[in-house]
């Protein structure tokens, strides 16, 4: 009979060069790109300044890439910039860093994106989802629940069912849901000429199906990432200890994903976020 293995379950790197840049480009197209041209263009009146202002936006965001691939190469570990924090300035700030994250950034982040998918639909519906089941009233404040909710929570618990499931899968997920992305960008623009209907019905449409995909594959990529945070501040006694222990089977960190999904939930339900 073999012995039992006693050898420590670490997170496995499974993402090849092509699911890691799906998983960036994924992060980096969200709803901006269809949101912030109507409010660029309000403001400086011509296509030329917005094209401009694109560019220098994409030299700026290309400055900063670079920089975050100097500190990943040196330092290739699970939890990104707060790896970097704890390295540069300390636990004491790597602590603070950490738990803005989960309590505010990512899962606020999270919360808005199940949220805002929930919205996207509805309009494709044609407001069909607006019904309330309930509100609770607490605090000065209302609370409904109803199919927005419901589509939210759902949404926001699917991202998370599937970045349990091995990093590969996650991987192959967001090679997929990005690649929506740029068709739908592609397809956005061939419309405008092909498709016009002397109308912005026919666009509000379309924008409303790329923002739901570009919210998913924004959720899935943001519930991969930010449960990694937690998971090593886990490791380094800097947060609860359960969230450093990983999946025998798929080796990711279950824990750490449940929690985030959790509060994210609550993001979602409360508004805050």
């Amino acid at each position: 009979m073999s012995e039992p293995s006693n050898k420590p379950v670490t997170l496995v790197r499974g993402l090849g060069v092509f699911a890691s840049v799906s998983i960036v480009v994924g992060s980096v197209i969200g709803t901006g790109i269809f949101l912030k041209t109507r409010v660029m263009m309000c403001n400086v009146e011509t296509p030329w300044l917005v094209i401009i202002a694109w560019i220098a936006a994409g030299f700026l965001s290309l400055a900063g890439a670079l920089t975050y691939a100097e500190l990943a190469a040196m330092m290739p570990r699970a939890g990104g910039e707060y790896v970097f924090i704890r390295e540069g300035y300390g636990r004491p700030l790597a602590f603070l860093y950490g738990w803005t994250q989960f309590a505010v950034a990512y899962t606020g982040s999270q919360a808005a994106k199940g949220v805002s998918f929930a919205i996207f639909l509805n309009i494709l519906a044609g407001d069909a989802l607006n019904r309330t089941y309930f509100t609770l009233h607490f605090g000065g404040y209302d609370f409904p629940f109803g199919h927005l909710q419901v589509i939210a929570l759902a949404i926001i618990i699917i991202a998370t069912l599937v970045n349990c499931l091995a990093v590969s899968v996650s991987g192959k997920v967001s090679v997929f849901l990005t690649g929506l992305k740029i068709l739908i960008v592609l397809a956005i623009g061939v419309c405008a000429f092909l498709l016009a209907q002397g109308s912005f019905e026919t666009a509000r449409q379309l924008t409303s199906v790329a923002m739901m995909i570009s919210t998913l594959g924004s959720l899935h990529t943001g519930t991969l990432s930010g449960a990694r945070i937690s998971y090593a501040m886990a490791k380094d006694g800097l947060f609860f200890r359960p969230l450093a222990r990983l999946s025998g089977r798929t080796r990711v960190p279950v824990n750490a994903l449940i929690l985030q999904c959790v509060w994210s939930c609550v993001l979602a339900l409360s508004g805050s976020f």
